[in-house]
């Protein structure tokens, strides 16, 4: 198995649980409770700043194209 990119460790629980250890471990529960981005700050606070740079960014969301006057 290749290493995971730290979007999949904030996304997967089963990967969570085998490569982020905490002094407190989460419940699944708990885990799906959390936002992503909760998750890659508890990650950026084990394995530091550059995890933010590291991980990719989000999938785009619908983007709105406004209308132009024309006239």
């Amino acid at each position: 198995m290749s290493k995971p990119t730290h979007r999949e460790l904030a996304t997967k629980f089963d990967l969570w649980c085998k490569f982020v250890l905490l002094e407190e471990q989460v419940s699944e529960r708990e885990f799906n409770e959390m936002s992503v981005d909760e998750k890659l700050d508890i990650l950026q606070g084990c394995f530091g700043h550059e995890i933010r740079a590291l991980s990719p960014p989000p999938p785009p969301t619908a983007a709105v194209t406004p209308r132009l006057r024309s006239g």
